[in-house]
């Protein structure tokens, strides 16, 4: 009886750990579409600016295209990262219900298979 007692502790952590790491990735995955968005938003006026010629619009354009790579770039790699954590998470509580035969807390929705 104790085992599942400890195992059951230990499912609903890791419950915990999937739903934090499932929360992390979709927050990162609204920064990176963000990111994206700023970044493809900006690209036709740094295209016009670069038509035009004109110098200090075209310096400003791009550094402001530049900033939006790198936050692009930080939120894919971070989002990558968390993805992996997620996926840890997923693989860590699917081991456990099934040593366990199911998650503490989390009911059965009706017309599943027990």
């Amino acid at each position: 009886m104790s085992s599942n007692t400890d195992l059951g502790s230990k499912t609903i952590e890791a419950l915990g750990h999937y739903r934090d790491a499932l929360a992390t990735v979709e927050n990162l995955e609204r920064e990176e579409a963000s990111a994206h968005q700023a970044l493809s938003s900006l690209l036709p006026d740094l295209g016009r600016a670069l038509l035009e010629g004109s110098p200090s619009p075209k310096r400003s354009l791009f550094e402001i295209g530049s900033v939006a790579v790198l936050r692009s770039d930080e939120a894919w790699t971070a989002l990558s990262e968390a993805t992996a954590k997620l996926d840890t998470a997923r693989l860590t509580l699917a081991a456990l219900e099934q040593q366990l035969g199911y998650i503490p807390g989390v009911s059965i929705a009706p017309g599943d298979p027990a």
